[in-house]
């Protein structure tokens, strides 16, 4: 059957008062395309003496058409960016997650810095990945309601743009893997990501490259082919923000996370804070209220206090004073109750946010209350000695030797 006789059809059937959607299904039933069934539509109505907008006012309605275009087609290449970067840190970071690498363990902030790159591409996938969804079908219902209108130049050359950049990403990404080959470096890590870009950068492509062919070059490529083309880039975000919970952990769990790494930060600080106090007064401090008592450490109750439930850590002295080698040393313990287990930097790293030999330590603990003890250097203390004029029965005034 070709067109004619198929629009004459399709006149006769919308004479019996049939339904645009009933004409529709009935014509895709017999092996007719969609576009093919709305143009048939379309020639059909026209047959039965539908009026054809002039020629004349065909400029006039294009140049008004073209600036929403231009809007559109602009607002999907943006969301397209934040999109594909939001998925491809979101990979990465599940990637660094599974394979972790000994140089991240090294890295004080690296934990931290990951759940955050995590938590904020799952964010911008949730809000951009709709709106571009959402603005592409407004772009391919446009041509497909209108197929005689046609598209600004700007918007034309912004699709070809995006198709050279995803081009090059492809082809950079390929000699970068062969050439890491050739050099040995072989982990699977390191082409997990390298076939992440690949898959984005090329999924990018082959979208655009049949966009173009539907939208500049009229050519009937089925909807199902778009279809399923955003079925399996919707089963990767999905797939992608699944990954990013379990990597990242939960809200909840980034909050426990928070509140541990607050303890650690505060221990540490004031783990310095008594040792501090047993070097210059020559013997550890009793209780916290020592400290708090103090006017040179007086600061050091800011830290005293776990940030969520506003109680003090536990402190106490293990061992006030005893020799080791030619100096003295006291041994006193932390305590603190914490939300999860976690494991610390590697062994010799030194990159921690307060300094003191017990710094490191506090950055492995267990979950529940975790305790650990910490040796002090005790500054050495003059003899007591009368104060001038007493007769020794008032009190001495002890003096520390810096």
């Amino acid at each position: 059957m070709d067109t004619n006789t198929l629009s004459q059809y399709v006149a006769g059937r919308i004479r019996t008062g049939i339904s645009k959607a009933e004409l529709r299904e009935e014509l895709l039933a017999v092996g007719w395309s969609e576009e093919e069934a709305d143009a048939a539509y379309r020639d059909g109505v026209i047959a039965l003496g539908a009026p054809v907008p002039h020629e004349g006012i065909r400029p006039t309605l294009s140049l008004r058409s073209s600036a929403a275009d231009i809007v559109v087609n602009f607002f999907s290449f943006i969301l397209l960016g934040i999109v594909a970067t939001a998925l491809g840190t979101l990979y990465f970071q599940v990637i660094n997650k599974a394979f972790p690498d000994p140089l991240d363990a090294m890295n004080w902030y690296g934990e931290a810095a990951s759940t955050s790159a995590i938590h904020y591409a799952i964010a911008a996938l949730l809000i951009g990945y709709p709106l571009y969804y959402i603005a592409m079908r407004i772009w391919f219902r446009t041509f497909r309601e209108d197929e005689g209108r046609i598209e600004s130049k700007l918007s034309r050359w912004l699709t070809y743009l995006v198709l050279l950049i995803a081009s090059v990403t492809v082809v950079g990404d390929l000699i970068t893997v062969v050439f890491t080959f050739l050099q040995g470096e072989i982990s699977a890590r390191f082409f997990l990501k390298a076939f992440i870009i690949f898959a984005i950068a090329g999924g990018i492509f082959g979208f655009y490259f049949l966009e173009r062919r539907k939208i500049q070059y009229k050519k009937d490529i089925p909807k199902k082919v778009f279809r399923d083309f955003a079925t399996v880039v919707t089963a990767l975000v999905v797939l992608g923000i699944v990954f990013g919970f379990f990597a990242g952990g939960s809200p909840e769990t980034t909050r426990q996370r928070t509140f541990d790494a607050e303890r650690a930060n505060g221990l540490a600080a004031l783990s310095s804070c008594v040792e501090g106090y047993a070097r210059d007064l020559g013997q550890l401090p009793v209780s916290f209220s020592d400290l708090r008592k103090s006017s040179q450490y007086a600061y050091c109750a800011e830290f005293m206090q776990d940030p969520e439930t506003k109680e003090d850590y536990g402190y106490r002295v293990v061992t006030p004073s005893r020799m080791e080698g030619a100096g003295r040393v006291g041994e006193f313990e932390l305590c603190a109750t914490f939300s999860l287990a976690a494991d610390g930097p590697t062994e010799g790293t030194t990159e921690y946010p307060y300094g003191g030999a017990g710094a490191a330590i506090w950055n492995e603990h267990e979950a529940g209350r975790d305790c650990d003890t910490v040796m002090a250097q005790l500054g050495t203390i003059a003899p007591t000695v009368p104060l001038e004029g007493t007769d020794g029965t008032l009190p001495a005034k002890e003096i520390p030797v810096k």
